[in-house]
């Protein structure tokens, strides 16, 4: 692609608003954030005139059409995301997609009180495998580049972890990695309906997301070819149902979930033998909690996304800090802390964003695609299979072939 790159937002809330925040700290790369679209026009337009953004847009299939738009941008609730990557693609659009890729919101023609309570895994596994078919003939058959918004490939941590096992040579035996907090306030992260699971879908596809490109990337140093998942083991579980918790008062810990799970640990295999275990939960107080680590044959590394030490403080009264942000999911500011001083950078953000760019503008592959998007999502559909059936789910019939 010649010349500026031209970027559309669909959506106006949380993600868009981080989304613009860390383009802002882009360098070197040719683009320009031409549009914005949201379901609420007044949002759009706030964030149009806080980021600078020239044009604001009905609605996503006005930005999509747009000539003058080469990429969409979608920061939108997880239901939408297929049916907008469908669009997009028919479109000729490059595509650029917040976690996860998609998932099973109910069959058709649920009523909206639909619930998963009952409701066969196998059936939602089915459904998800035809649907990371669809997504991917269609881009494919467009000739697009897919980008998936997996941070933690990004975060100068994990990085720096992925760096050590290169130049130690390791063989990568085993894989830890945890996001945990105590729990989501959004009232739609309730409900399979509106999110699609729960802590494994919204938490846990992080540290999938960054044990699967430690792996990968392994395996291209090693024979030229990514090193991909086999098997998944998994349990889940809704923690806040305990009968002893429920009857606590004061609850500092997010409660109401009502047909997903609060926790999860899975277990991945690897084609060459080599194991992950990876956890997620919205139970854990004190903050948010990202980590992963890698036991390797030479050297052991392990990456603190969230908390890290680059800033420790301490205050008696959280009130003193009223006017500076700490850092995300803190309960509160007293005591001891260990403050950000740089969020988006940590966790990945405008790197992400700018090998987005960059991979449009040159015609490649970003290092977050298609197929880490793809093994994610059936990573995360197998487990809850798993978990159900209380059996190891083989993913080799289901891989899709690159």
């Amino acid at each position: 692609m010649s010349g500026s790159v031209r970027i559309g937002i669909v959506g106006s809330g949380f993600s868009a608003h981080f989304h613009l925040a860390s383009y802002r700290k882009i360098h070197g790369a040719a683009f320009e954030v031409a549009a914005i679209a949201g379901r609420d026009r007044g949002k759009a337009a706030a964030l149009a005139a806080q980021y600078g953004v020239a044009r604001v847009l009905d609605d996503a299939d006005a930005l999509i059409a747009d000539p003058a738009i080469d990429v969409v941008d979608l920061c939108v609730p997880n239901h939408l995301h297929v049916p907008l990557i469908m669009k997009a693609a028919a479109h000729g659009k490059h595509i650029i997609c917040e976690k996860p890729l998609g998932g099973f919101f109910g069959p058709n023609g649920a009523p909206g009180d639909w619930s998963a309570e009952g409701f066969p895994r196998q059936a939602m596994f089915d459904a998800v495998i035809a649907q990371l078919g669809a997504v991917g003939e269609a881009v494919r058959k467009a000739g697009v580049t897919f980008c998936y918004a997996e941070n933690w490939v990004y975060a100068p941590p994990i990085a720096k972890l992925n760096r050590l096992m290169a130049a130690s040579g390791s063989t990568i035996l085993r894989i830890e990695g945890e996001e945990s907090h105590s729990g989501s306030h959004a009232a739609y992260s309730r409900h399979w309906r509106q999110a699609g699971g729960g802590s494994l879908l919204r938490l846990c596809v992080h540290p999938i997301g960054g044990a699967l490109h430690i792996k990968y990337e392994e395996g291209r140093r090693r024979t030229g070819r990514p090193i991909r998942p086999v098997a998944v083991t998994c349990q889940v579980a809704r923690l806040t149902d305990i009968a002893s918790f429920r009857a606590e008062e004061p609850k500092h810990i997010v409660t109401g979930w009502q047909d997903v799970e609060d926790y999860a640990s899975i277990l991945v295999d690897f084609e060459d033998g080599s194991v992950a275990q990876l956890t997620s939960t919205d139970t854990r107080l004190g903050g948010i909690r990202n980590f992963l680590s890698a036991y390797g044959s030479r050297a052991v590394a392990t990456a603190n996304i969230n908390p890290n030490t680059a800033c420790q403080a301490y205050t008696p009264d959280g009130s003193y800090f009223d006017s500076e942000y700490i850092v995300e999911k803190t309960e509160t500011k007293a005591g001891w802390s260990f403050p950000a001083p740089d969020e988006d950078m940590i966790t990945g953000y405008p790197a992400e964003l700018e090998d987005f760019v960059s991979a449009i503008a040159e015609g490649r592959a970003p290092k977050s695609d298609l197929m880490m998007a793809q093994d994610v999502l059936l990573l995360v559909y197998a487990g809850y299979l798993s978990a159900a059936e209380r059996r190891t789910v083989d993913l080799r019939p289901y891989l899709q072939a690159r």
